[in-house]
């Protein structure tokens, strides 16, 4: 009888799962401590959690699959306000602390953040209906809304004092929490108001961040994590500067601030972006704070000390996702045996034979790599028993070998930089890439491996033509400072002597000549160029003993290889327009047709250039190759690799079916993204030294923080707490495609709401000139209430946005009236607008007040022109108001304030410059100056904290050739010019690539630019329509007007 209990625990022994270990945490971020410091609320992998503030286990509060963010405790303890983008854009929402269901607070599309819950109110960081942000409270019961006090600026961490009279808020904050040592005027400023919206007071502004605000329980003094000595970053051209030495006044830590503005260092930590998401507990007034991802916790007085922090995690979506892969193929390789094609997708590598095989599985594709950063670029060796390709899993994108038939992967080329764009040569002895970095350039490598020879030392990574003979390389050679834009510079075409290094400018012309080519025999050299006609030209080797028009050309096939002779004595002289067509070019071994592209096909033409026929039809992916026997190109269409055959009539086309299994891994590809992340910047950041810092260590410090990401919000995070460390700009990350769909979005009711009314019905506040309730059909007024929208009784509350979300372009029913009540109240239908319509209708009031105000104030004299951003439709505005306002004035204001920036401030520049060069008087006509759009009377620029980039640039060269005066504030220094990519998980980065200096050597980025006269305007002038900076540059161009005589 025994027996059995025995065997039944035999039997289940060996399946009970071991006792897992606690997980520990790494990377929280948004900490919050609840009023009596015994708990503590943080974020990680997107949801909310709490756990005791003296550390161990910690308990999920929400789970779901969405970013879950910012949490903050309700006075009682009992619950927990968080920032969610659940339902397609971030809201307020409630949870109870001891675990139920989750309460949505806001509904509008707009963004609303909560910060700090005192009494029955929520302040948020928000902006509704009055076209620009501010202070706002929200009634958790009954969805109420107050307005506090709104800024022109942009504000953050609006924190309710202990006993809630007072609100304790950071303005001009114009960059994230993730550029700590930021110093200048975009810098957050600690700033208190009043509850009801008075006594605003600046409390301290040092040019350095001021992040986290947070009061000691009795309300009087304040914490906040900044700086007390900067930290050096950009810096002069050609200095070799030393990399930072920290401290503990350079490195962010928490600081205790009296009312007066004087701070008192609490923690001395040293190193990257020390203290970050402060909070303090409202009632014992414990601190908590994080540092390198660990969570440290102190009493007031005391030091701090680190906890550790555990839990279950539980991925909140698929850590493997299998996809069936059939189409989307984005580089390819035809075998020389022309019986499988390698292929990359998903940057992976696969294969799949060109003949599609019987059944079911005839078109399965071979997985022939694995690995979760990125293997591309696939070439096949000229016995097709290797396989070429760049992969960058043992750091910077190297080149690797697989044999074929075994599938064993070998380094090729361990490349310091990054390689690209691999080609074996015509004689079919070696590999030519390209790889970055000072020691880069044109490469080329016996494919049996050796010691690489570099043919240009620059890596252009421009199209390149090795000579059949291998004796002459023909490449694209940019002309530096050739475009009005830097990145708009000209290309010509040269040929150097391999041998020698003897080269020549074949194109010599500041134009843009590229895809050079060599004819299959050797005689010719093709290029494609806009020089008038556009088209493909060619470039005879030697000089030709007749007129193209008395030649007859016939292509007559070597036999071997052909040999070259260049000659490089004026091989301008030598160059003809052959046909209208692009590149890339090629020229057909067996006959000698030329290959090329036009309107996204491939067409040839015959070796004189006559005869063009289209080859392809439905669309070529990048390039084309020969097949081994020229019979066939080789290419991508519609996502599928094709063989197209050339000697057939009709060109008929061969589609390669496959079909590839692929299993993602997330988590793995996150950290493949991290590494490639890195790497990028490592090569191609635009300044050697990282702005003094040790990008390696920042590596290494931020790595183990990939533990924290459970969403694709949080891989973006990482990064940017990571990039952040360098302290320039033009470097935000942003998430991967993904979110909710169909989420609201709120339409705007046309009018501004009165929230010291708090119903039933709004009252009005305002009704903008122009806005549809200025029109008399539609007329609404300022005072009235609106009592219905659409039917449904309406109050200053969340639930108002109910009523208005989704009715853009919608007819909307306003039920209007002069009292508080239905009764005699009148029905008003307008179509609904959204809030980017209702802020451009305030932009161009604003505007046409500051002009109307210049005029009065100038007695006609100056006029004013905006510019609100750097775009082409900001030029053509220009161009147009500069017509239209400035003609017969005397003076002018150009205002670059409240301007994000672009490219054309050197255009402005050039038409601002212009200087009277000659007079042209026709009979009986009116004098017309030369050169015309000329402007040579006085002028004064406006900038500001808000002028960004471009709008920075513009100013500078205003200031360095001495066309205006510059009157505002300092610039904040956001200068350089970037150009955005994806990591292989899909997250979105921008790379600051090339610096902005003035003529003296000194960087714009971070060292913002001085104004000549140096004026400050706060909020509350700018919504009393006053302005302060620009009635002084108004006296100042009088002044100049004056001085002119």
């Amino acid at each position: 009888m025994s027996l059995i209990p025995i065997l039944i625990i035999t039997a289940y022994s060996p399946g009970q799962l071991p006792t897992a270990a606690p997980h520990k945490f790494v990377g929280m971020r948004s900490l919050a401590l609840s009023p009596d410091g015994s708990n503590l609320a943080f974020s990680y992998r997107g949801d909310i959690w709490v756990v005791p503030s003296g550390g161990g286990r910690a308990i999920a509060l929400t789970t779901n699959v969405e970013e879950d963010d910012k949490p903050v405790w309700s006075p009682d303890g009992k619950w927990i306000a968080f920032a969610s983008d659940r339902e397609g854009s971030w809201d307020i929402f409630a949870v109870p602390v001891e675990g139920g269901e989750t309460a949505r607070l806001t509904y509008s599309s707009q963004t609303e953040i909560p910060s700090s819950w005192v009494g029955d109110k929520i302040t948020m960081d928000a902006g509704f209906d009055k076209g620009v942000g501010g202070i706002y409270t929200l009634d958790p019961k009954t969805l109420k809304m107050g307005e506090v006090w709104l800024t022109n600026f942009r504000l953050d961490s609006p924190m309710f004092s202990p006993d809630g009279s007072k609100i304790a808020f950071t303005h001009k904050a114009m960059f994230p929490y993730f550029r700590p040592r930021y110093e200048g005027s975009g810098a957050a400023q600690l700033w208190m108001v009043n509850s009801d919206g008075s006594g605003r007071k600046l409390i301290r502004s040092t040019g350095f961040q001021h992040l986290w605000p947070q009061w000691s329980p009795d309300g009087s003094k304040l914490y906040a994590v900044t700086v007390s000595e900067k930290t050096p970053s950009s810096h002069r051209i050609g200095e070799k500067p030393p990399m930072n030495v920290d401290n503990a006044e350079r490195t962010p830590n928490v600081y205790e601030i009296d009312m007066a503005g004087k701070a008192r260092r609490l923690t001395d930590f040293v190193g990257f972006a020390g203290t970050r998401f402060l909070t303090v507990a409202a009632e014992s007034g414990t601190l908590a704070f994080e540092d390198a991802g660990e969570v440290y916790v102190m009493q007031p007085g005391g030091k701090p000390a680190m906890v550790t922090i555990t839990g279950a995690v539980d991925p909140k979506g698929q850590n493997f996702e299998r996809q069936v892969i059939t189409t989307g193929v984005e580089e390819a390789a035809l075998s020389p045996d022309m019986k499988t094609v390698a292929f990359g997708i998903q940057r992976e590598l696969f294969s799949v034979p060109v003949t599609k095989g019987k059944g079911p599985n005839g078109a399965d594709a071979k997985q022939l790599t694995n690995y979760a950063g990125s293997d591309g670029s696939p070439v096949y060796s000229p016995d097709g028993k290797t396989l070429y390709f760049t992969s960058d899993r043992d750091g910077a994108n190297s080149i690797y070998t697989m044999d074929v038939a075994t599938g064993e992967i070998k380094p090729f080329y361990k490349a310091p930089n990054e390689v690209a764009g691999l080609e074996v040569t015509p004689d079919k002895k070696n590999l030519t890439f390209w790889e970055n970095g000072r020691q880069g350039g044109f490469m080329m490598i016996p494919l049996g491996g050796g010691a690489a020879k570099r043919l240009l030392d620059k890596p252009y990574v421009l199209p390149t033509a090795i000579s059949p003979d291998m004796k002459y390389l023909a490449y694209t050679k940019p002309l530096i400072g050739s475009g009005f834009k830097p990145w708009e510079n000209g290309n010509n075409v040269w040929v150097k002597d391999i041998a020698t290094g003897k080269e020549v400018n074949v194109t010599k012309l500041n134009a843009q000549d590229s895809n050079p080519a060599w004819s299959a025999d050797g005689k010719y050299l093709y290029f494609t160029s806009d020089r008038g006609p556009a088209g493909i030209f060619v470039v005879p080797s030697q000089k030709e003993e007749a007129r193209a028009t008395e030649l007859d050309l016939k292509f007559e096939k070597p036999e071997g290889t052909p040999k070259v002779d260049f000659d490089m004595d004026r091989p301008d002289d030598r160059i003809r327009f052959f046909l209208a067509g692009g590149g890339p070019i090629k020229s057909d071994p067996t006959n000698g047709d030329v290959f090329y592209t036009q309107g996204g096909e491939v067409w040839k033409a015959g070796y004189n250039g006559e005869g063009a026929t289209q080859v392809t039809r439905g669309g070529v992916r990048g390039g084309y190759e020969f097949s081994s026997d020229s019979n066939q190109i080789f290419t991508i269409m519609e996502g599928n690799p094709v063989l197209v055959n050339l000697r057939r009539p009709g060109f008929p086309m061969a589609k390669v079916e496959l079909r590839a299994e692929w299993i993602r891994d997330v988590t793995a590809e996150h950290r493949a993204a991290f590494h490639e992340f890195w790497r990028i910047y490592n090569n191609q950041f635009y300044d050697e030294y990282f702005h003094r810092r040790d990008w390696a260590a920042i590596r290494d410090h931020y790595e183990p923080l990939l533990d924290s990401v459970g969403h694709r919000r949080d891989m973006s995070e990482v990064l940017n707490q990571m990039v952040g460390e360098l302290e320039s700009s033009h470097s935000e990350v942003s998430p991967a495609f993904g979110g909710p769909r169909g989420g609201d979005q709120s339409s705007h009711p046309g009018f501004t709401i009165d929230y010291s009314y708090q119903g039933p019905g709004l009252k009005v506040k305002d009704v903008p000139e122009n806005t549809p309730g200025s029109f008399a059909k539609t007329q609404i007024k300022p005072g009235e209430y609106v009592m219905k929208i659409n039917g449904v009784t309406v109050w200053p509350d969340q639930n108002l946005f109910k009523v208005l979300n989704n009715q853009t372009g919608r007819d909307m029913t306003f039920t209007v009236n002069s009292k508080p009540s239905t009764d005699g109240a009148r029905e008003v239908t307008y179509r609904a607008m959204n809030g980017g319509q209702f802020g451009q209708i305030l932009y161009e009031n604003r505007i046409e007040w500051r002009r109307k105000y210049v005029e009065e104030l100038s007695g006609g004299k100056v006029t004013y022109v905006h510019i609100a951003g750097m775009g082409d439709a900001n030029l053509n505005r220009f161009n147009a108001e500069m017509w239209e306002y400035v003609q017969g004035k005397e003076g002018v204001i150009v205002d670059v304030r409240e301007n994000g920036g672009g490219n054309i401030a050197d255009l402005l520049i050039d038409m601002l410059e212009r200087k009277l060069h000659m007079r042209y008087i026709p009979r009986d006509g009116d004098e017309i100056p030369g050169p015309g759009m000329m402007w040579d009377k006085p002028m004064v620029v406006m900038a500001a904290e808000t002028s960004f980039s471009n709008a920075e640039m513009f100013p500078q060269t205003v200031k360095t050739l001495g066309l205006a005066k510059l009157v505002g504030m300092p610039t904040p220094g956001y200068v350089i010019y970037t150009y955005g990519g994806r990591l292989v998980d899909g997250t979105s980065i921008r790379l600051p690539s090339t610096g902005v200096y003035r003529v003296d050597g000194t960087p714009l980025e971070n060292w913002g630019v001085e104004p000549d006269i140096k004026v400050d305007i706060d909020p509350d002038q700018y919504f009393r329509n006053e302005d302060p900076q620009l009635k002084r540059a108004v006296e100042e161009v009088l002044r100049q007007i004056g001085a002119r005589g």
